[in-house]
């Protein structure tokens, strides 16, 4: 294998070629490179350099500290979470375009508003200085209601865990997160509990988590489902 195999990512075998990155390339690729080239002027993506000769597609490597959990420290505070929220809105505006498109991996989710990153967690996303710069991974992206990723980027930076924070704290974060974002923080705690079912469907049903399911990674998603329902139930929260 030529080049440097980059760790941490869950299902696919990613390597770094100087200033590239080389990942496999599925069906929905050419739908994905139109997405980041439209996404481009942002900031936020990776540069497409096209499908090299093994057939992996070329993407420009950047540079920066990647939110692996646990959420380092230094991406714990309301100015990462901010930052995180104005920039997602960005992104979620720029891609409108293209959400009556096909081709995606996974089938559009109705009402469909935005094209959704669809996995937006801090693993996904590339930090310098303590604030987003890059989002990475683009695989899951699809047309899809705009608080899809909102949902599940407030469920990892809130953190709906109980080993962080009180329940207080974490909903007063959620609520900021909205507001930055520009949405209503109405009904996220059902929006919360959706991604979560779904991300435990996924482990238990798709060939592809077979690690996670080894892991028991839909146990963790099933007590942290567990602790936003205690949550809301303590505190009124919608």
């Amino acid at each position: 294998m030529d080049g440097e195999l980059l760790t941490g990512g869950g299902l696919n075998e990613v390597v770094r070629i100087g200033s590239t990155v080389r990942r496999p390339a599925g069906p929905w690729a050419p739908r994905v490179h139109e997405l980041l080239r439209r996404l481009a002027p942002l900031g936020f993506v990776p540069e497409v350099h096209g499908i090299d000769p093994q057939g992996r597609e070329v993407l420009s490597y950047l540079p920066g500290e990647v939110g692996h959990p646990p959420i380092p420290v230094g991406l714990r505070g309301d100015a990462t979470l901010v930052a995180y929220a104005r920039m997602l809105r960005r992104l979620h505006d720029a891609s409108v375009p293209l959400v009556g498109t096909s081709g995606w991996q996974f089938p559009a989710r109705e009402p469909a508003e935005v094209v959704c990153h669809g996995d937006l967690a801090p693993y996904n996303v590339v930090f310098a200085d303590g604030l987003p710069v890059g989002v990475i991974d683009w695989d899951t992206a699809h047309p899809a209601p705009r608080w899809w990723d909102v949902a599940y980027a407030v469920y990892c930076l809130a953190p709906f865990s109980p080993e962080w924070g009180t329940p207080a704290e974490q909903w007063r974060r959620a609520s900021l997160f909205c507001s930055e974002y520009g949405c209503s923080s109405e009904g996220l705690a059902d929006h919360v509990l959706e991604r979560l079912a779904d991300m435990v469907r996924a482990i238990r049903e798709d060939p592809a988590f077979h690690v996670q399911r080894a892991e028991r990674h839909d146990e963790h998603y099933l007590s942290h489902a567990e602790h936003v329902r205690a949550s809301r139930a303590a505190l009124a929260y919608r």
